[in-house]
C-alpha cells in the first residue's frame, strides 16, 4: 500500500503544479490502479494535513448541472432549483466530492519545482 500512497501523493503534487482548480477522486482512479474507496480515504488524509480542501458539489438529478459547491457537507431535504429550472429535493446521491489543492500547498510545490529548476539540488551536493 505504501507505493500506492506514493502514487496518490505524486499525482496530487503534479496537479498542484498545474492550472487545474479542482478534481474528482475518479480522476485518480483512472490513472492509479487502486480501489476508489482507498483513493478517497487517502485524499481525506491529505485534507487533514491541509494539502487539499474538500468541497461538495450538488448536481441536478435531471440534467446533471452543478447547482452549488459547498465547503461543508450538506444535509438532505433542502429544495433547490438548477440554472435550467429543474426543481428537486436535495438527497445524498446528488452530492459529489471534489478536491482542491490548498493555496499554501500549491505554493510549496511550485517553489520546490522552481528550486529544482534553478539547480539548488546540485549533483556535487549529492552523496553517491
Amino acid at each position: 500500500m505504501v507505493s500506492s500512497v506514493w502514487e496518490i501523493e505524486s499525482w496530487v503534487d503534479e496537479v498542484a503544479s498545474t492550472a487545474i482548480k479542482r478534481f474528482y477522486p475518479t480522476a485518480l482512479s483512472r490513472n492509479i490502479s487502486l480501489p476508489l474507496s482507498d483513493i478517497f480515504s487517502h485524499l481525506l488524509r491529505l485534507v487533514e494535513q491541509n494539502k487539499l480542501r474538500l468541497y461538495w458539489e450538488i448536481r441536478c438529478p435531471e440534467c446533471f448541472t452543478t447547482v452549488q459547491v459547498q465547503d461543508s457537507y450538506v444535509t438532505s431535504g433542502e429544495e433547490l432549483e438548477c440554472p435550467l429550472g429543474h426543481e428537486f429535493e436535495l438527497r445524498v446521491e446528488y452530492l459529489f466530492p471534489v478536491f482542491e489543492v490548498s493555496d499554501t500547498y500549491k505554493s510549496y510545490i511550485l517553489g520546490s519545482k522552481k528550486k529544482l529548476q534553478n539547480g539548488i539540488l546540485r549533483r556535487e551536493n549529492m552523496v553517491p
